[in-house]
């Protein structure tokens, strides 16, 4: 299994999180709360809200205003997922 991070501005992130590499090795994705297998994502990066302007061209075009931010301790606020817990529903639901 792959997971890949993108985010605006940065290099994307990979994670190989499966049972078993591909040449029969065992990978370190085998208990939840390894820090290499967790991914943390900022709230910010989720709810980023840009004003887009409107565009003289397109009739009626009245753009958009972004909504107010969330309260500042969200902004300070992460998505934390572990890629141990991820492999071991697909693997769960493979089973079934």
């Amino acid at each position: 299994m792959k997971a890949i991070l993108w985010r605006q501005g940065a290099p994307k992130q990979k994670w190989h999180f499966g049972t078993v590499n591909k040449d029969g090795t065992a990978t370190g994705c085998n208990a939840p709360g390894i820090p290499n297998y967790i991914i943390t994502i900022p709230v910010s990066d989720v709810f980023y809200d840009p004003a887009i302007p409107a565009d003289p061209a397109v009739p009626g075009d009245t753009g958009y205003t972004p909504l107010p931010p969330p309260p500042a301790t969200l902004m300070g606020a992460n998505f934390t997922i572990d890629l141990y817990t991820i492999q071991q529903m697909v693997l769960l639901s493979q089973a079934k």
